[in-house]
């Protein structure tokens, strides 16, 4: 096992990963980033897109079970259950999306985003701590986010009570951000706390001397 996670680790030296919970700036960061460095950009967002048509009962049981829910069965469910099963289909996921980043080309540096990368999956796979970053958002900072989000109603709107489930979803997230915050914290990695003081550029910043990605330039 251990031998099997050292190989794992050497195979892996070339990515970085970004995780964190929802409307944290990940994916703008990583955009950023990615463009300025030439890395390639693996999103966990558009990954699971595909996932979700390959899952079965038997290999992944949360996550086939939460594709086929209906918005009402999957945004009234009680909060702490909804946080619950995000964790869960998130572990039932890692090793689809693993599969995938172990098949890019090893000539490139690959910067790894999404809130699908759970500190308990990513961390034992890093050779170089630094090569790993959680971004988290404070509560308040969230929800004004998605309060301004068109298309954040959208997703509630056929459910018996859009209010409800839309509150709902955001305490599943705060949820989410409470639980990857102590997982994080628990393996010594870093978490940066978003909350609107800084700006967009200033976190990116951040991330960008963290991680150490001048390195890729010498």
């Amino acid at each position: 096992m251990q031998d099997d996670i050292r190989m794992l680790q050497r195979a892996l030296a070339h990515v970085y990963w970004i995780g964190g919970s929802p409307c944290s700036g990940k994916s703008s960061i990583a955009s950023i980033l990615a463009e300025t460095y030439g890395l390639v950009l693996y999103r966990t967002d558009d990954a699971y897109v595909r996932h979700e048509k390959t899952v079965t009962p038997q290999c992944q049981p949360i996550f086939h079970k939460l594709t086929h829910y209906t918005s009402e069965e999957l945004w009234m469910r009680p909060v702490e259950r909804q946080a619950r099963e995000e964790i869960a289909l998130y572990r039932e996921e890692f090793p689809l999306i693993l599969e995938e980043i172990l098949a890019l080309p090893k000539s490139e540096p690959v910067l790894v985003e999404g809130a699908a990368l759970l500190p308990e999956c990513v961390v034992p796979l890093l050779s170089d701590m630094r090569n790993a970053i959680w971004l988290i958002p404070t509560a308040e900072f969230q929800q004004y986010h998605y309060e301004r989000r068109a298309w954040a109603r959208e997703v509630v709107r056929a459910c018996t009570q859009p209010e409800q489930a839309f509150q709902n979803w955001m305490q599943r997230d705060i949820q989410f951000a409470r639980l990857i915050y102590q997982e994080a914290q628990d393996r010594r990695m870093y978490v940066l706390e978003v909350d609107g003081t800084r700006s967009l550029a200033e976190n990116t910043a951040f991330v960008e001397q963290y991680c150490q990605f001048d390195r890729l330039h010498h």
